[in-house]
């Protein structure tokens, strides 16, 4: 998943620019220790991290641990022996780690806050490093690898979110807290810290065999992203990607040639054969910081410089305050104009007139609580019904009946005929939507050359797919309603140069007979079309990226390649139109049509005419990744982050209504999202998993009037994605402990 500076899993979290989330309750000042808070820089799984500033008018980056490690025992500890570990790291590389109280009621640790963004965003926004780009990155991260290492440190999640490129050179943070971290979830869970795809084999095998070279190992994942835009495992499920970490080679392809010797010793599966940071440092050379800046990568860090200075130079505020203690954890309450904001625009001077006020580079609104102005359509006025959210919103109906359910890891939910089919990839268990009694728990016999189990890939149309991998083919399983198979095809095959068969990662789309699949092969990924009567693969497609969609309907296949969208034959693969530079690659966009347009939804939703891709239409153009729309009947859904649900009429793309959520959700967009679940009479939106209230909310088809939500505690909500499928005038919501049903309109 991409990250951001400081901890954050929200790609929009750290841009200065954009409006932020208030980091505390309607109180002001708000302070942690003696630092007073600015604003929450971002959100990850060890804590939050927020922007804040020390009593000397220093800028810190606070991070926060969560209260969960807090209270496991020797957490403190092992907590405070790290952090004065970290305060004894010295270099250039690595932001000084400055103060620290592991006895606070929420332990925290103060590293100096550097203004610039992450490679992940680099990489995103400006595309690949060059090789001079590439050997400044990796002797900067080398070099911070010494400092660290001599520290007696294993960082242990050395990945892109956790590098900033500033004008002088990269910067390694989050060191210094991983490993009291990381012993903590392996006392209480068995699960280790770090992020699949810049993970060392012994790393995922067991993260209390991590040394030093499982540093050097996520060095060589990270040189492979900035080189690529994609790590060298891949992407698809968690599983699959950490099985290639161990299992399989790097896919090296776009590295230039000369450093692929390098990069290649960094990732060799046996940490020792790896080289040491003085090694790699020594093997990159000289190399120029200046090789990694681009025009705009400049002026984004003029515009952070800008803003940072703005909070330095505000006045202060007095350290007496009535208000209770801050709860860093606490749900943010709706708040007006503070204090500190028109400070801040009066400390601003001449920058409030130029660029647009301290306040909102601070991330600041004078209007918390209003439903944000949309744009529509091209040309639109925006008209639409329209409102702020409601104070209030009755609780939903008693469920028609609830059954626990059988813990599932990143499970998914879908009616296939007439059962609802809850899994992941280990494990697919249907049931009764009239009873919620379990029907069956699926089960497939592989072939004899296949050694492990198969992967369950989802329902699409009336089958539930799996796969099944042995090296020389990969498989294609199909199981009906019934959990009866249908067919085994082998849809992929070892190449006559002796490369392994490509991996079968998804089944993107299925139309008649027809499916698309998605596969990842030792140097490429790829599409293919396959007869699910035959299983003869009736065409293959090599893709640029790894964030390619497909989507079939009708006789056409709609193919997005890394910002270039495609309209092919569905059985031929045969172009029909092309249009270029619709998307950033790298963006994730999901697809999906009427069968007369087709829509693109990323940051904002595009319109294209289905049989020559003319474009129709622009609407919902946000700052964050909107959600896949769900098309019904002449209008199509969408929300954004916030959880803000937009109608959209499929003709010409204005909004019909919008309607900001009444009760406070955390949703995700992106291509992975199942996006609103819609039936002729409501729309029903879910939390992500880092929401604040675990739930859902229903909405009225018609006009986005709020009609109920559900929110259940955490202790039986759980912390996983609420899932929703609707079928007539029922709403099936599975949380991480229960699936119910519930009658979705009780009006």
């Amino acid at each position: 998943m991409p990250t951001t500076p400081y901890g954050s899993d929200d790609p929009t979290a750290a841009q200065p620019t954009r409006t932020a989330h208030p980091a505390h309750p309607a109180h002001s000042p708000a302070r942690i220790g003696p630092y007073e808070i600015f604003q929450l820089l971002g959100e990850g799984g060890m804590g939050r991290v927020f922007l804040a500033r020390s009593p000397g008018s220093r800028l810190v980056a606070l991070k926060v641990i969560r209260p969960e490690y807090a209270e496991a025992p020797d957490f403190r500890g092992r907590f405070r022996r790290e952090a004065a570990s970290a305060r004894r790291v010295s270099g250039f590389f690595t932001p000084p780690v400055l103060d620290a109280d592991a006895d606070a009621p929420q332990p925290w640790l103060a590293t100096a806050y550097v203004p610039a963004p992450s490679l992940h965003e680099v990489v995103r926004a400006y595309g690949a490093l060059p090789e001079a780009g590439l050997r400044a990155l990796g002797t900067g991260l080398a070099e911070a690898l010494l400092a660290i290492h001599g520290a007696g440190i294993v960082h242990r999640d050395l990945k892109p979110g956790n590098v900033l490129i500033a004008e002088d050179g990269p910067r390694v943070i989050d060191f210094g807290i991983s490993s009291a971290v990381d012993a903590t979830q392996v006392t209480r869970t068995g699960a280790v810290v770090g992020t699949p795809g810049f993970m060392a084999p012994e790393q995922i095998m067991s993260s209390r065999e991590a040394g030093p070279a499982a540093d050097l190992f996520s060095l060589g994942c990270v040189l492979v992203f900035a080189a690529t835009r994609q790590g060298p495992f891949g992407t698809g499920g968690t599983a699959d990607i950490l099985y290639r970490a161990v299992h399989h080679p790097p896919q090296l392809a776009g590295v230039p040639e000369a450093l692929q010797p390098l990069v290649g010793a960094c990732l060799e599966k046996d940490p020792a054969r790896r080289p040491p940071a003085a090694s790699v440092l020594a093997a990159l050379g000289a190399a120029d910081p200046a090789a990694l800046l681009t025009e705009g990568l400049r002026e984004d860090l003029a515009r952070r410089e800008a803003h940072a200075a703005v909070l330095v130079a505000a006045p202060p505020v007095p350290m007496v305050s009535l208000a209770p203690p801050v709860d860093p954890f606490a749900t943010p309450a709706p708040r007006g104009p503070s204090r500190r904001r028109f400070l801040w625009i009066a400390a601003a001077g001449t920058t409030v007139a130029a660029g647009g006020g301290a306040a909102a580079l601070a991330g600041w609104r004078s209007e918390p609580d209003a439903a944000p102005a949309r744009s529509g359509g091209s040309g639109s006025s925006g008209a639409g019904t329209t409102g702020r959210p409601e104070p209030k919103v009755p609780a939903g109906p008693k469920p028609r009946w609830s059954t626990p359910l059988k813990k599932l890891e990143g499970a998914k939910l879908h009616l296939l005929g007439d059962v609802l089919v809850h899994w992941e990839k280990g494990r697919a268990i249907a049931y009764d939507p009239e009873t919620g009694k379990e029907r069956w728990t699926g089960s497939l016999r592989t072939p004899s050359d296949v050694s492990g189990n198969p992967e369950w890939l989802g329902v699409q149309g009336s089958t539930l797919f799996a796969t099944a991998w042995s090296g020389e083919r990969g498989y294609l399983f199909g199981v009906d309603a019934a959990g009866k198979r249908k067919f085994t095809h082998v849809v992929t095959e070892q190449s006559a140069d002796g490369q392994s068969a490509a991996f079968v990662q998804d089944v993107l789309s299925v139309a008649g007979s027809v499916a698309l699949v998605g596969t990842s092969g030792s140097s490429a990924y790829g599409v293919l079309a396959v007869d699910l009567g035959s299983g003869k693969v009736l065409w293959s497609r090599k893709v640029n990226g790894s964030d390619f969609q497909a989507y079939a309907d009708g006789s056409l296949c709609f193919l997005q390649d890394n910002g270039t969208l495609l309209g092919l034959g569905l059985r031929s693969g045969a172009e029909r139109w092309k249009v270029r530079d619709v998307i950033k690659p790298g963006a994730y966009p999901a697809l999906s049509t009427d069968g007369e347009t087709l829509l693109v939804s990323s940051t904002k939703v595009q319109a294209f005419r289905a049989t020559d891709g003319e474009k129709l239409w622009t609407a919902v153009n946000e700052t964050t990744t909107i959600s896949p729309a769900r098309v019904r009947g002449k209008r199509a859904y969408v929300y954004d982050g916030p959880g803000t649900v937009f109608a959209l009429d499929m003709r010409s793309g204005k909004q019909v209504w919008h309607r900001a959520s009444p009760v406070h959700l955390t949703t995700t967009g992106g291509a992975d999202s199942q996006g609103p679940t819609v039936s002729a009479s409501v729309v029903a939106i879910a939390t992500f998993a880092t929401g604040d209230v675990p739930g859902f909310v229903v909405l009225r088809a018609s006009d986005g009037k709020p009609l109920w939500a559900h929110q259940p505690s955490r202790k039986t909500g759980g912390k996983s994605d609420w899932l929703l499928q609707i079928s007539g005038d029922t709403l099936f919501a599975a949380s991480e402990t229960t699936l119910y049903a519930f009658r979705s309109d009780p009006s």
